[in-house]
C-alpha cells in the first residue's frame, strides 16, 4: 500500500478552534467518494483558493483521477455538506446538507467542470446522514474460472430486481436518504421540471439520534445500518427497506422491515463510529470502526428447545400435510455473530472505514485513522499500514518520513495544527484508495502489493476485461502498474480478445480499441501505436457515418441517372456494412470503376458532402500508413499497414472518397495510384518488396497529407518517466509531468494536423493569432475540440459529432476551457 500522489492547498490564516482535534460524533467534517468513472468528489469548508477564511460554508468539488490538480466546483451551500454519493453509472452526484437540503447534480453538456441541478428537495429540520441511489437492476458477476475460459463465461451479466420498478419492470431513477432523527426518505424526479417527489417513513416508531449510517443493495431491496445511542448504550439498528410506487405519478412509499439490533460495548458511547456493509451473495457482514474495529455477520440461527415445546398436536406446531415440524424450521431467527476483530494500534480512533466493492482477489476494507490508513484482510490482522503526512509535522519514529515535507510555494505556518484524515473511499476495482483530511487535501494510495510481472499481468488482465464488459473506467487499476508490465499486459489483452467468439469481438470492439489506446499512451515508446489506434477508431466512426449516408431511396424518381445512382449507393452501402471480408470481389469491382462512378452516378448535392472532413482524415490516414513503411524496421508496436482488417477499411474509405469526389468537393490527386498501393499492400502483407516501398514513398511525397494523433498532455499516467509519489497543489499544473510526444518524420508534412485542430471534426479552430476563445479538452489524452455549437448542421454531421459528445474518443471526460 504505497502513496501515488498527495494534494496540498494554501494554509488557512484562521482556523476554527478544535476543528481537527475534536471527537464529537456530531461534528461535520470533509468527506470524499470516488465513482465508477474514477471521478473523485470531495467537500471543503472553504474555497480551495481561499486562504483568508472568507468563504466558510459547504463547497463540493470534483476532479479526475488523472489530473487531481484541476478541481472543479459543483456547488456551494450555506451550510456544511454532510453526505456525498455517486450513482451506479458514475454520472450523477447527490449532495445532502445539515439543514435537510438534498440535491442531485449532473454534468451539463457532459462537461466535468460544468454541473447543473437535476432535482432537489428539502426535509425541514433534518440533518442528512447518508444516501444511496436506487439500483438499476444490472449486475455483472465475476465467476472464478481460469483465464483460458472465454470472457463471456467468466463474466456473467445478470438482470436482478431493481430497487424501484417502472413500466415493464425497468429500474427507475431516485435515491434514498436517512437523517439524524431516523427518518428515511426516498426522492424521485418529477415528470415535469420542479421539486422532486418525496416519500418518508421513520426507521422505527421511537426516533433516535443517529450519528452514522451505511446503505447497501440486497436482492432488489436496501439494507441499512444506523448507529445511535439508546439508554446510555451505543446500538446498531439494522433494517430492510423496500421501495414501491402505488400509482404512476404518485410519490414512492417505503416499507421498513426491522432486523436484529447489535449492541456495542459501553466504552463506545461517546466515540464517533463509522460503519460499512460488506455484502455478498451468501452473507451480509458489517464492519464497525470506533475505538475498536470488529466485523459482525448477520446469519440465520436455529435455537434448540425441549421436545415438548415443538412436538404434539399443538396449534401451529404441525405441517399442513401432518407431522411435527423440524426444530430448525420452527425456531430459526436472524442474529449477529462476531467473525473478526482488529486491535486499534496506539489507541487511535477509527474515523472512517470503506469496504472493497469488487471481491476479485481484493482485500476486505480500508480503515482511516487520524494519522494513517490501514489495509484489512480476512486473516484478522492489518495487511499493512501507512502514515499520512498532511503538513510539516514530524512523523512518529516508527514510520517512514516522507521524501518531501514542503509542498507548493509555502508550507503550513509555524505552530499550526496539522490536518487529520477523516474520510476514505475505495475505487470500484479495489485497486486504489483515496483519503481526505480535515483541510480537504487528497491522498491516493494503491492497494495491491507489487507482484512479480507474470502474476501482475494475470491479475490486471482480469480487472481490465471486467471493466471492458461492465463499462467501468479502468484507470484506477492501471495506476498501480509498473512500466515494465504495460507491454506484457497489452500483448495479453490483444491475444485474449482475438480468441473470443466473433459476436463478442464485434460487440466490444470499440471498447477494446480504447483500452489499447490507453495502454499505449502510458508506454513511452508507443506514441506511434497510440496515433495508429486512434486513427483506426476515427476511421471506424467514418465508415459507420458513411453507411448511414449511403442509404438510398428504393423508389425510382424517374430523373436521369437516378436508377444508376441508387444501384451505386446500394453497392457502396453493402461494401461498408460488410465486416467479414467476403465481398472482396465487390471491393475490387468498385475500385476499378470508382472514378467513373463519381463522374456520372452520384448527384452533386449528395449527403456525403457533410462528411467531407472525416473522409479527408481517412485519406490522410491512408497516406500516413504508406509513409510509415520506411520506419517499420525501427518501430515496435501496432501499425496500420500490418493489420489486414485496417488496410481493408482504408480501401473501402478510399473507394467512397473517389466515388463521391464530385459530391464532397475534395477530389483526391492520384486516387487510382493510392487505391492500387493499398490493394497491393493488402495482398503482400508478409513479403513487401523494396521496389514497392519506393513506389509508395514517391506517391506519399506527391500528396503531403499526414495524420498524427498522439497529442501533448499532462497527467499522472503520461509517460513522463518520474516514479511516484507525487506532491501536487490545487490549481497548479505540474510541468514535470507534461509529456509532448515527438512526431516521426513520416508523419510530418506541410498540411499535417496540428494541436490547433479539432480532434473530432478535423478542422482548424480559427480565431486568428490568439486562437479559439473557447474549446473542450480531454483530461486523459489532451484532445481539443470546438464547443458544441447551436447552429443548424446537417443531420449526418450531428450524428457523427454525437459519437464524441458524451466522452472523448479515448473515454475521458471533457472540460470546457476559455480564454475570455
Amino acid at each position: 500500500m504505497d502513496l501515488i500522489y498527495s494534494m496540498r492547498r494554501k494554509p488557512l490564516k484562521c482556523e476554527p478552534p478544535n476543528f481537527d482535534g475534536t471527537t464529537d460524533p456530531e461534528a461535520v467534517r470533509p468527506i470524499c467518494t470516488i465513482s465508477t468513472l474514477n471521478i473523485i468528489a470531495f467537500t471543503s469548508f472553504t474555497d480551495l483558493s481561499d486562504a483568508d477564511g472568507d468563504t466558510w460554508g459547504g463547497h463540493v468539488y470534483v476532479c479526475d483521477l488523472n489530473t487531481p490538480w484541476n478541481s472543479h466546483k459543483v456547488t456551494s451551500t450555506t451550510h456544511p455538506v454532510s453526505t456525498l454519493e455517486w450513482d451506479g453509472e458514475g454520472e450523477n452526484l447527490l449532495v445532502g446538507t445539515t439543514t435537510g437540503d438534498v440535491s442531485v447534480y449532473g454534468p451539463k453538456d457532459y462537461l466535468l467542470n460544468d454541473w447543473t441541478c437535476l432535482y432537489t428537495t428539502n426535509l425541514p429540520g433534518e440533518k442528512v446522514i447518508k444516501a444511496i441511489f436506487f439500483h438499476n437492476g444490472r449486475r455483472i458477476l465475476a465467476l472464478d474460472k481460469k483465464i483460458e475460459v472465454p470472457i463471456h463465461e467468466r463474466f456473467q451479466i445478470l438482470r436482478s430486481t431493481p430497487t424501484l420498478k417502472g413500466f415493464g419492470g425497468v429500474g427507475c431513477e431516485g435515491a434514498c436518504v436517512v437523517t439524524a432523527t431516523g427518518l428515511l426518505g426516498a426522492l424521485t424526479p418529477a415528470s415535469a421540471p420542479g421539486p422532486a417527489q418525496v416519500g418518508t417513513e421513520p426507521l422505527r416508531p421511537a426516533r433516535d439520534l443517529i450519528t452514522a449510517a451505511a446503505f447497501a443493495h440486497k436482492n432488489g431491496n436496501i439494507v441499512i445500518a444506523a448507529s445511535s445511542v439508546c439508554a446510555s448504550r451505543r446500538v446498531i439498528r439494522a433494517a430492510l427497506v423496500s421501495v414501491s410506487r402505488p400509482l404512476a405519478l404518485a410519490p414512492v412509499s417505503l416499507h421498513v422491515t426491522p432486523l436484529p439490533t447489535l449492541y456495542l460495548p459501553d466504552e463506545a458511547v461517546h466515540m464517533p463510529v463509522s460503519i460499512s456493509w460488506n455484502c455478498s451473495d451468501d452473507m451480509d457482514s458489517l464492519l464497525i470502526a470506533g475505538n475498536t474495529l470488529s466485523m459482525w455477520k448477520l446469519t440465520e440461527r436455529a435455537y434448540p428447545l425441549h421436545k415438548l415445546l415443538y412436538k404434539g398436536p399443538v396449534q401451529g406446531s404441525t405441517t399442513p400435510g401432518g407431522g411435527a415440524k423440524a426444530s430448525a424450521d420452527c425456531f430459526s431467527t436472524l442474529s449477529w455473530q462476531p467473525t473478526g476483530a482488529w486491535p486499534m494500534e496506539s489507541g487511535e480512533l477509527g474515523t472512517c472505514i470503506a469496504s472493497c466493492k469488487l471481491q476479485l482477489n481484493s482485500p476486505l476494507a480500508v480503515l482511516a485513522t487520524p494519522r494513517a490508513v490501514h489495509l484489512l484482510g480476512d486473516s484478522h490482522h492489518y495487511l499493512c499500514s501507512r502514515p499520512v503526512v498532511t503538513g510539516t509535522e514530524v512523523c512518529a519514529p516508527s514510520s517512514t518520513p516522507p521524501k518531501k515535507t514542503k509542498y507548493g510555494p509555502g508550507a503550513l505556518p509555524s505552530g499550526a495544527a496539522c490536518a487529520r484524515v477523516w474520510s476514505v473511499d475505495v475505487s470500484w476495482s479495489s485497486s486504489v484508495a483515496v483519503a481526505l483530511d480535515t483541510h480537504s487535501q487528497l491522498h491516493l494510495y494503491k492497494i495491491h502489493a507489487d507482484l512479480p510481472s507474470q502474476h501482475a499481468v494475470v491479475q490486471l488482465n482480469g480487472l481490465v476485461e471486467y471493466s471492458m464488459v461492465s463499462g467501468h473506467d479502468c484507470l484506477d487499476a492501471l495506476l498501480t502498474l509498473k512500466p515494465n508490465v504495460l507491454e506484457a499486459l497489452y500483448e495479453r489483452i490483444t491475444e485474449n480478445f482475438l480468441r473470443q467468439p466473433q459476436a463478442f469481438q464485434q460487440h466490444y470492439y470499440h471498447s477494446w480499441l480504447r483500452l489499447r489506446m490507453l495502454l499505449c499512451s502510458m508506454i513511452p515508446t508507443a506514441a506511434a501505436s497510440t496515433s495508429n489506434l486512434t486513427s483506426l477508431l476515427m476511421c471506424s466512426a467514418t465508415v459507420a457515418a458513411c453507411a448511414g449516408a449511403l442509404r438510398c431511396d428504393d423508389k425510382d424518381t424517374g430523373a436521369p441517372g437516378s436508377a444508376l445512382a441508387n444501384s451505386t449507393l446500394q453497392a457502396l452501402q453493402a461494401l461498408l456494412d460488410d465486416s467479414s471480408g467476403e465481398h472482396d470481389k465487390n471491393l475490387i469491382a468498385l475500385e476499378a470503376k470508382a472514378e467513373a462512378i463519381g463522374e456520372t452516378a452520384l448527384p452533386p448535392l449528395h449527403p456525403l458532402q457533410a462528411l467531407r472532413r472525416p473522409l479527408q482524415r481517412a485519406l490522410h490516414t491512408a497516406l500516413t500508413t504508406l509513409a510509415a513503411l520506411q520506419a517499420s524496421a525501427s518501430h515496435h508496436g501496432y501499425d496500420l499497414w500490418s493489420d489486414v482488417s485496417a488496410v481493408t477499411l482504408l480501401r473501402k474509405l478510399v473507394v467512397v472518397c473517389r466515388a463521391s469526389a464530385r459530391s464532397i468537393g475534395c477530389a483526391v490527386d492520384s486516387g487510382a495510384a493510392l487505391q492500387s498501393a493499398l490493394a497491393r499492400l493488402g495482398v503482400s502483407q508478409h513479403a513487401i518488396k523494396p521496389d514497392l516501398i519506393e513506389e509508395w514513398l514517391t506517391l506519399c511525397a506527391q500528396i503531403p497529407g499526414r495524420v498524427w494523433e498522439s497529442l501533448p498532455r499532462c497527467g499522472v499516467i503520461a509517460p513522463h518517466g518520474r516514479p511516484p509519489p507525487f506532491y501536487f497543489e490545487y490549481d497548479v499544473e505540474p510541468e514535470a509531468l507534461r509529456h509532448v510526444p515527438e512526431a516521426p518524420s513520416y508523419a510530418v508534412s506541410e498540411s499535417s494536423a496540428s494541436f490547433d485542430m479539432d480532434a473530432v471534426r478535423y478542422m482548424y479552430f480559427g480565431g486568428g493569432e490568439k486562437g479559439c476563445g473557447k474549446w473542450r479538452q480531454c483530461s486523459r489524452c489532451g484532445a481539443r475540440v470546438l464547443p458544441a455549437s447551436n447552429c443548424a448542421r446537417h443531420p449526418l454531421q450531428r450524428a457523427y459529432d454525437a459519437r464524441f459528445v458524451a466522452k472523448c474518443r479515448c473515454g475521458g471526460k471533457w472540460m470546457l476551457l476559455s480564454k475570455v
